[in-house]
């Protein structure tokens, strides 16, 4: 079984998760787009039975109806989100160590709301 490891900038928010990746894709909407300061968030999804926190815990912010995105206390980076009733946490793909590691799919949550001058070519 395939081992993850991420933190925030600061690594005071780090954590651990051993388990499939589940659809790893871009989101380009506003909530995301302000939330990481990036044009486009890459996002996988885990099971959140397989998720753990393995430092301090991060602060949660109610983006959404929803949704809570997880930041960290210290350095206020984004690691991830927790929807309501999903049995999955997704976490942003450029917080684990080794980015290289899960490549995103071909869908793109909210491409509309990307910059008309922003071009998005992923290579497999």
């Amino acid at each position: 079984m395939q081992k993850y490891e991420g933190g925030c900038l600061c690594n005071e928010t780090a954590f651990i998760v051993k388990g499939e990746p589940i659809n790893p894709h871009l989101c380009s909407c506003t909530m995301c787009q302000k939330s990481s300061g990036a044009l486009t968030v890459a996002w996988v999804e885990f099971s959140i039975k397989d998720f753990e926190w393995t430092n301090k815990q991060p602060n949660l912010y109610r983006s959404s109806e929803k949704t809570q995105r997880c930041f960290c206390k210290k350095c206020g980076g984004l690691l991830g989100a927790i929807d309501e009733g999903s049995e999955n946490i997704s976490i942003t793909i450029a917080s684990l160590k080794n980015t290289n590691l899960i490549i995103p799919n071909e869908k793109h949550s909210y491409e509309e709301s990307k910059p008309s001058w922003w071009e998005i070519h992923i290579k497999n």
